[in-house]
């Protein structure tokens, strides 16, 4: 309650101040030097945002794409074509397993990013202290998405059922910005592939049978799959596939995993804890299909190309449901309402190759 009473407060100051403070159009043959994108919120949240930055380059191919955001999402940026700087900072709001930025080094980044004298802000999701910077930098224009949110929050407008991704490019186009793309993207590094393939080398994985990554984590309990039918769908998949199964995720979700080993009849591969963000995302590339929880690793399966099913409960498809010409879901009410005939009959709608 006190957090959504936060994010709703913060919403509002940032549209007053976008009201107030900053005019609504840009001007004709606008061509800013230095633009800052902000987004401040969690890894899948940047990765379905990562189309603005290749339509700002589009629109500004001579500007300095700045992008402010937590510690985190680094990795997602750190080969991005059309990203030109990333500062770190960690907002208390979305800091999780992190440490926040404390105050002296929030006062140092945002004098650091003063001196830039940025010709445009471009806030895609903030907080209290990017709220009070917007008031306090001499930037000339700024585009925040509160402002758009507001009005589907007091009903005025159609925001309400778009995804997460279009919400993101329609803040462009409300100043005629065009948008040519709106594929995600996620660019890794020369080192992350190599490490893959060794990788797989060192586990003995066949390449003549399908690889399938499953993701059984999510910081948010209500997210997770009950790991009892994670282990049956996947002894399934072993059995009627033949299929090489590779547990995926952070460290912390290692007694997630664990649990669903000890559950199985069949042996899976476990690489959870052992990649990095690059790492993963090459590693998920080379997998036939990925089954996983609402959370970041489908994203990026997604973002990869690789075929996905997402498993999503009371959070909202609608909104963030992964995006791709493969990707499918199972929605349910609750996460243990999900059968898992319910997960295999999605399967059967994505052709193993």
């Amino acid at each position: 309650m006190i957090s959504k009473l936060v994010e709703f407060s913060t919403m509002i100051s940032s549209f007053l101040v976008q009201s107030l403070a900053y005019p609504d159009t840009l001007p004709s043959g606008f061509a800013p030097k230095r633009i800052l994108v902000i987004k401040l919120d969690h890894l899948g949240d940047l990765l379905l945002a990562t189309p603005v930055f290749s339509n700002v380059r589009h629109a500004f191919p001579a500007a300095q794409i700045d992008a402010l955001v937590g510690d985190w999402n680094y990795e997602v940026l750190q080969n991005h074509p059309d990203v030109d700087g990333i500062i770190g900072y960690n907002s208390h709001f979305f800091s999780r397993g992190v440490n926040p930025t404390n105050l002296r080094q929030t006062y140092d980044i945002f004098c650091r990013l003063q001196e830039q004298q940025y010709d445009l802000l471009i806030d895609l999701r903030g907080d209290w202290v990017t709220v009070v910077f917007a008031l306090w930098a001499n930037i000339s224009y700024r585009l925040d998405r509160a402002y758009l949110q507001v009005g589907n929050k007091i009903g005025l407008n159609g925001y309400k059922a778009l995804h997460e991704s279009a919400r993101n490019l329609n803040l462009l186009r409300s100043v005629q910005i065009p948008t040519p793309v709106c594929t995600t993207g996620f660019y890794t590094a020369k080192t992350a592939k190599l490490w893959v393939d060794d990788y797989l080398e060192k586990l003995e994985v066949c390449r003549n049978l399908p690889l399938i990554a499953i993701h059984a984590g999510s910081p948010i309990a209500t997210k997770r799959w009950p790991t009892s039918r994670f282990a049956e769908l996947m002894d399934w998949l072993i059995f009627h596939y033949q299929a090489q199964i590779l547990l995926v995720g952070v460290k912390s979700e290692l007694p997630i995993n664990t649990d669903i080993e000890s559950r199985m009849k069949m042996k899976a591969f476990n690489a959870v804890g052992e990649t990095n963000l690059q790492q993963l995302a090459e590693l998920l590339r080379h997998c036939n299909l990925f089954i996983g929880n609402d959370s970041a690793p489908m994203h990026i399966s997604a973002v990869v190309g690789t075929k996905t099913v997402g498993l999503y409960g009371a959070s909202s498809p609608s909104r963030f449901c992964p995006i791709g010409p493969h990707c499918t879901i199972v929605t349910r009410k609750a996460m243990d309402q999900i059968h898992v005939s319910d997960v295999v009959s999605e399967i059967g709608s994505l052709v193993l190759t």
